[in-house]
């Protein structure tokens, strides 16, 4: 297996050209340190060009430094999340900055994606609502094991400053993340803000990620998103048919794994470079399972057709850990340097405090067994101030290496979750 087949399977997401047709929300208007003008960074041209697929290259950067050997998940939309509470406080070329690395022109881009996305769990809620009602009502048509649906999808955002700092956030700030992000604030001091950060994070992943850093005494600004996703197959797997086998790893060792297996209909697809099966899930939650080198899988999905598929996969979890400057060169091999430096302009998030991004931190985790998939992802961005018919039965064997996706089944599929087993 290629150590880069991931960051090829991500090209047709959503990006700045193509999410303004999704029917989402009006942006609302923009922060300014200049309270006259909507948004200084565009008051003049620039020729930062936005990053054509940022889910794309962050997989693929991700791969190269350090992963392509290890078994990871990491969260674009956790990622980009944070970004837009940090965008939101920029300004001037910062601002174009951290945009365009994020795959975007403006604001307005970057709130009709959040909008989208927020849609995807406004359909989940919708959807496990009417599955459990449908369960309720024809319970004698389920198997005698079948469980009632169960889940949660939610997203959330805060934005904490340290009292101990020189300065305070700026009103108009806090009220456009509170608007546009549903984004809470808290003033807490330098002695306390570890904890509050790392209970908040705790609470929003149902206890998945404990904590994000051990100690946040000396920031200013910390920026927190968390996504957190619980739902069950459409079609659960059994415990009886589970069994034990051998998982070849990605150096051709074998290890053993306890592997779920079902023959049901499925979105399938085969090349002559690999192949994927798509796995429904309550809620309008696909996961995408991927053996070998499919090219463009978001592209490819609408080439699947059902076919009766031998699914054996292993359960598994995976926890990672962002945590050593990945996601900030991430950042700075997207041409996003200023945020980083002293000449950062984060003016509009506080006019009394010189900021600048200090560190940027990503942990996330992943259960999969019978009954179906729990999976967290809380992203914090650290701010200091700069001073510093019988058809053949297809079969999906998953015990080597293989690649998962975590998608919203929506016209422009949101990738919630991404990484790969290998060991």
């Amino acid at each position: 297996m290629k150590n880069n087949l991931i960051s090829c399977i991500l090209s047709a997401t959503l990006v700045a050209g193509t999410i303004m047709g999704c029917g989402t929300q009006a942006p609302q208007e923009q922060p300014s340190s200049d309270s006259s003008v909507a948004d200084n960074s565009k008051s003049q041209e620039t020729t930062i060009t936005p990053n054509p697929d940022f889910n794309k290259s962050l997989i693929e950067f991700v791969e190269q430094n350090g992963f392509s050997q290890e078994n990871y998940m990491v969260s674009p939309t956790s990622f980009r999340a944070a970004l837009a509470l940090a965008a939101s406080g920029a300004d001037n070329e910062t601002k174009d900055q951290i945009l365009a690395a994020m795959g975007f022109s403006s604001m307005e881009e970057v709130n009709a994606w959040y909008n989208s996305v927020s849609s995807s769990i406004d359909n989940f809620d919708s959807l496990l609502k009417e599955a459990k009602k449908d369960f309720k009502e024809n319970k004698e048509w389920y198997g005698d094991d079948a469980k009632e649906p169960d889940g949660a999808f939610q997203m959330a955002n805060s934005i904490w400053s340290n009292t101990d700092a020189s300065g305070k956030l700026s009103k108009d700030y806090i009220k456009y993340v509170q608007k546009n992000y549903d984004a809470e604030a808290e003033n807490v001091d330098s002695s306390h803000i570890t904890d509050k950060v790392n209970s908040w994070i705790n609470n929003k992943t149902m206890g998945l990620i404990p904590e994000i850093s051990g100690n946040m005494s000396d920031v200013a600004v910390v920026l927190v998103n968390t996504v957190y996703l619980r739902t069950s197959w459409l079609e659960s797997f059994s415990d009886y048919f589970t069994t034990q086998d051998d998982f070849t790893t990605i150096d051709g060792s074998t290890v053993k794994k306890d592997f779920m297996q079902q023959t049901k209909s499925y979105r399938y697809y085969e090349d002559e470079k690999g192949k994927f099966v798509v796995l429904p899930m309550n809620g309008g939650i696909n996961a995408v399972f991927i053996l070998g080198e499919v090219d463009d899988i978001m592209d490819k999905l609408k080439d699947a057709s059902y076919e009766e598929v031998d699914v054996l996969l292993p359960k598994f979890e995976i926890e990672s850990s962002f945590s050593n400057n990945e996601l900030i060169d991430y950042m700075i091999s997207q041409g996003a340097t200023l945020p980083f430096t002293e000449d950062a302009d984060f003016s509009v998030m506080s006019k009394d405090m010189s900021l600048v991004i200090s560190d940027i931190i990503q942990k996330t985790k992943i259960k999969v067994d019978e009954d179906g998939i729990e999976a967290a992802a809380a992203t914090a961005i650290m701010m200091k101030e700069s001073a510093m018919e019988i058809n053949e039965i297809k079969e999906f064997h998953a015990d080597q290496p293989f690649k998962f996706m975590i998608l919203t089944d929506s016209d422009t599929p949101e990738p919630l979750f991404c990484g790969q087993l290998v060991k």
